[in-house]
């Protein structure tokens, strides 16, 4: 693990938000048809990877022990009902497990009400046990999804802990994942995901993760509606992506700048607002080079 970055295992850490051939317009360039998810979890059998939750892989690396060569992780976010329906089927069948990082203010039910438009059909919060008994990892979005990293930080804390609340309530034991709405996470983040009590999270970044990353900002690769099976292919042998560096880009926090200064501005700055609240905003945060990771 200490080697140079090119000696070190490569991790694809597939990041896939939902699986439909009719998705809302907001969604669209994040949803992956339900033919082209087999085609993918199909390479991911014939490569003979192996296939673990976040959480298997984060054990791993507690134990200081490499992770099986060929080795994939499969996370979901937001919380989208066909992550249930039609994602967990398309696994179970393959014998591969994944991760889904539920949104808990998107889901219909939630307790307290849903206080956030989704950007989609999401799972109804009586049925987040299921995804469970699928055979899914279930864990933390945050609450309604905001850019964290330009909230206040007891704004930031209590998306972090309420989030988690729910989900343990709901479960009925510890959820000990969580994901960064949007991918953004500052070094206070991500001690604070620590002191919530969870064991990692994940950013994105469209890079590979390694036996090297960071615990609490593991680097995801965004599978989006034009991500073809050849680059799946590629990325799972390594190749098609950067390995991801252990610092923050300055261009990164340039940007986190940008957005603060805009976020003062708006009338209510602590209350989310529909254009960050979807995957559509990771969108414009990785797929612009005027919005940069």
């Amino acid at each position: 693990m200490n080697g140079p970055r090119s000696s070190w295992q490569r991790v694809p850490i597939f990041n896939y938000h939902t699986v439909t051939d009719h998705p809302r317009p907001g969604i669209a360039g994040f949803a992956v048809r339900p033919d082209n998810l087999a085609r993918h979890l199909d390479l991911i059998v014939a490569h003979h990877c192996t296939a673990l939750t976040i959480s298997a892989l984060v054990d791993l690396l507690d134990r200081d022990i490499a992770p099986p060569p060929a080795t994939v992780v499969i996370t979901f976010d937001d919380g989208y009902e066909d992550n249930l329906a039609v994602a967990a089927p398309l696994l179970l069948a393959r014998g591969l497990p994944a991760t889904v990082f539920v949104t808990t203010g998107f889901l219909p039910g939630c307790p307290g009400g849903s206080i956030v438009k989704p950007p989609g059909p999401m799972l109804p919060w009586e049925c987040l046990p299921d995804l469970e008994a699928a055979g899914l990892e279930v864990g933390s979005h945050a609450h309604t999804h905001p850019e964290m990293d330009v909230l206040p930080n007891s704004a930031a804390s209590h998306e972090i802990r309420h989030s988690k609340s729910l989900l343990e309530a709901a479960l009925d034991h510890s959820v000990e994942s969580f994901a960064y709405p949007h991918g953004y996470a500052t070094p206070w983040l991500q001690q604070e995901v620590g002191r919530a009590g969870f064991r990692s999270a994940c950013g994105v970044r469209d890079a590979f993760s390694h036996p090297g990353d960071n615990r609490w900002h593991l680097s995801r690769l965004i599978v989006r509606s034009t991500t073809s099976c050849d680059q799946i292919d590629r990325l799972l042998q390594g190749t098609g992506a950067p390995t991801a560096g252990a610092h923050e880009r300055l261009r990164t926090k340039g940007w986190r700048a940008v957005r603060r200064v805009r976020s003062s501005v708006l009338p209510d700055p602590a209350r989310p607002t529909p254009a960050v609240t979807g995957p559509q905003a990771t969108e414009r945060k990785v797929g612009s080079r005027a919005t940069p990771r």
